[in-house]
């Protein structure tokens, strides 16, 4: 039987529920989750970082009950659950004032803490982020993991508008002066974007973060290497031949000069294809390599 497509797909638990094609990413992924760290990591749109992020939330959250089959399973031994929080910025990302957006940072944070223990009480003389911030101090040690993604997202909504950018930026600043603030309790942190960040002035908040954007290491993190699609997508592959009456050398060598060729590590060694153009390609309704 032929897996599907994992095609619009950024949820891990409903991918491996639904047998969809996984590319085994997990030996990096143990490699960052074995350590205490906070991590940041930026790529294009399209590249899965949202699969990423949702593949750490399993993981810590529910240890490898959905790995099964994976090369973590061999790996990971830590069978300890985590309160694990996830952040999708681009969820805040529509305002037109700086009230506005302070309001759906805040709501952002109430919902998404709120089902791990945090109680925001409206209407105090204490902020939100003081409020959270002393939330966190009780904690234990070592127990809340953190994923962001698009933590851009609202500051790419406003660029040209150099005083509502100005007050986003504070508004986050906040957020992750907070997270800084309560190191003790983190277990592990991971944020995502499209921009580097100190392209949009948050150098200071992110500078005890580890930046893995150009890493050697993390090249493939992401995205697919032609070794790779040709090992996961065998039996679409060889389909897609048939259809075009094309060689698999030919086919393959279209396919990396239309989707691949992207590299994101400083030695210029590791180079990938853009998942979504290559999975829309391989979808039972198109075989024609062109622009997705």
């Amino acid at each position: 039987m032929i897996q599907n497509l994992p095609l619009g797909t950024s949820d891990f638990s409903a991918l491996r529920q639904f047998d969809e094609i996984y590319v085994d990413k997990t030996e990096l992924i143990y490699d960052l989750a074995s350590q205490k760290s906070k991590y940041f990591f930026v790529r294009p749109r399209r590249f899965g970082k949202s699969l990423l992020i949702s593949t750490f939330e399993s993981l810590f959250k529910y240890g490898l009950k959905e790995f099964r089959g994976l090369a973590i399973e061999g790996l990971y031994k830590n069978e300890t659950k985590y309160l694990v929080v996830k952040l999708d910025f681009s969820e805040a990302k529509y305002f037109s004032s700086p009230e506005e957006f302070s309001e759906r940072l805040a709501s952002l944070i109430v919902r998404n803490f709120s089902r791990v223990g945090f109680s925001y009480v409206p209407g105090s003389a204490e902020s939100i982020f003081y409020q959270w911030s002393e939330w966190l101090k009780t904690l234990d040690s070592n127990s809340l993991v953190v994923l962001v993604d698009e933590y851009d997202s609202p500051l790419t909504y406003c660029l040209g508008q150099e005083e509502l950018f100005a007050a986003v930026r504070e508004q986050l600043s906040k957020f992750y002066a907070g997270l800084s603030a309560n190191e003790r309790v983190l277990r592990f942190v991971f944020v995502t974007g499209i921009i580097l960040f100190d392209e949009v002035c948050l150098s200071s908040e992110f500078g005890h973060f580890t930046d893995l954007s150009l890493d050697p290491r993390y090249g493939s993190l992401v995205g697919f290497t032609r070794e790779e699609v040709e090992g996961y997508f065998e039996n679409y592959i060889e389909k897609s031949e048939k259809e075009l009456s094309i060689s698999r050398d030919d086919l393959m060598k279209q396919l990396v000069a239309q989707y691949g060729g992207y590299c994101f590590e400083e030695t210029g060694s590791t180079k990938v294809l853009a998942s979504w153009s290559l999975l829309n390609f391989l979808a039972p309704n198109s075989r024609e390599i062109v622009r997705y």
